[in-house]
């Protein structure tokens, strides 16, 4: 689920492990960029401000995501978030907490059995800084109280996207595009603006007026090799089950019509002619109930039959394949926008004044099959600083699958997995773990 953050039509791809026609997903992520210190998080490289860097600390990166799936429909709720601290560099005054968030909420479509899905929904962006308390409790409190905020701002701009995925082909395609966010003040009470200036003030600091994020259009491809199909046909159950159902409803409507039949065909005149009939009617309804019953437990086991083939199906395939994705993310230009580096140390400090262009590359394979899933890949991260450079990371993962569990009941039984990963680059090391379901 978490492909929604690279293509808006992710939540409608019915993927070979999806069997039923109501299919659910969720996710919960951890993350330590910058767990090592002195970390240049917006690559302002070279020229970053070196003091500001080395109080910069206690990153913390996590998402949680819900998604459901209803046949060719899906929806996805999705918001991963970077909150961090920046250490005052006097004794006298306070340090700052900042909370950066993205929350994708989309929905998709899929055409053609699937081959063909379509998504649009909306990108949320969430912005706070506040005063960092001298412990945590006070800090805490002054987050639930509000009485810390500085700056707390939200905005919203719509997405779109394609997924192009040929049944019994080992390619797929896609490509999505997300509209410019601005986002507003969502406070009151704590800005002030000067009459003279029109400067929005917070305290000491000189506010900006909205946040932004540049459009985006993102494109990738997937090949696959090896004996593993990337793109098998998906089996839509309803359809699958849909003759059983259409049988059931005929046998019933020709049940019907032959009582009306019989029940037209006896006496009605006297006393006894309709107590005949009424009794003759009821143990029509008393047998169809019976009927309708013993139907209704061999459509039922029909339908498991049906689904214990489509989990063979998938089963029965082989494990073993190798990978390849590439894509290019391509980024906007802010004109006139001021890095939250440069808010911080209250200098103007622009950034993103040009588009840029951040290609990605990476394989993935299951050395040993059914229990072990590994993955790397590199990108290149340009600078948005007009004196940056462009960085190259080098990313490693891992799934391993664990034990199964229905959660106290509470879900299906469920295979877990555990999701390790590290991104490494100049000035730049995360690391991360992530729960889900084994696939």
């Amino acid at each position: 689920m978490e492909g929604v953050y690279n293509n808006a039509a992710a939540p409608a791809v019915r993927e070979p492990f999806s069997l039923r026609w109501f299919d659910y997903d969720i996710s919960l992520g951890l993350a330590f960029p910058g767990a090592y210190g002195n970390t240049d998080f917006s690559n302002r490289g070279e020229n970053a401000n070196q003091s500001l860097t080395q109080r910069t600390n206690n990153f913390l990166y996590y998402n949680l995501g819900l998604q459901l799936q209803f046949g060719q429909l899906g929806v996805t709720v999705m918001g991963d978030f970077l909150s961090y601290d920046i250490e005052s560099p006097s004794a006298t005054t306070s340090g700052l907490s900042l909370t950066l968030g993205r929350i994708h909420a989309v929905g998709a479509y899929g055409m053609a059995n699937n081959q063909i899905v379509i998504g649009a929904g909306a990108r949320i962006i969430l912005a706070d800084v506040s005063t960092k308390g001298t412990s945590t409790f006070g800090e805490l409190t002054q987050r639930v109280s509000g009485g810390g905020a500085i700056l707390q701002m939200a905005g919203a701009a719509p997405e779109v996207g394609i997924v192009i995925k040929p049944n019994d082909r080992q390619w797929r395609v896609g490509a999505t595009a997300r509209a410019p966010v601005e986002g507003g003040d969502v406070t009151t009470g704590r800005t002030t603006v000067d009459p003279v200036t029109g400067v929005s003030h917070a305290g000491a600091f000189i506010v900006p007026d909205r946040i932004v994020q540049p459009w985006e259009i993102e494109g990738g491809i997937a090949w696959q090799f090896g004996p593993r199909p990337l793109n098998p046909r998906w089996i839509d159950p309803e359809k699958d089950e849909e003759e059983l159902v259409k049988r059931i409803i005929r046998d019933r409507a020709e049940r019907a019509a032959a009582q009306q039949v019989a029940l037209g065909s006896m006496p009605g005149v006297t006393a006894d002619d309709i107590a005949a009939r009424a009794d003759r009617a009821e143990a029509f309804t008393r047998d169809e109930r019976l009927i309708r019953a013993t139907e209704d437990m061999a459509l039922a086991d029909a339908k498991e039959r049906l689904y214990e083939e489509r989990k063979a199906r998938y089963l029965n395939w082989p494990r073993e394949r190798v990978l390849l994705l590439a894509s290019m993310l391509i980024t906007g230009a802010s004109p006139t926008a001021v890095a939250v580096e440069g808010f911080i140390d209250q200098r103007r400090e622009l950034v993103g004044q040009s588009v840029t262009l951040a290609p990605r590359l990476a394989a993935e394979s299951e050395p040993v099959p059914n229990f072990l899933r590994t993955r790397a890949g590199i990108y290149f991260e340009p600078s948005r600083f007009a004196d940056g450079t462009t960085r190259q990371h080098f990313t490693f993962g891992t799934d391993v699958r664990l034990l199964s569990w229905d959660v106290f009941g509470i879900l299906s039984p469920t295979t877990w997995r555990l999701t390790a990963f590290v991104d490494l680059a100049p000035r730049y090391q995360n690391f991360g773990f992530s729960i889900g379901a084994w696939r």
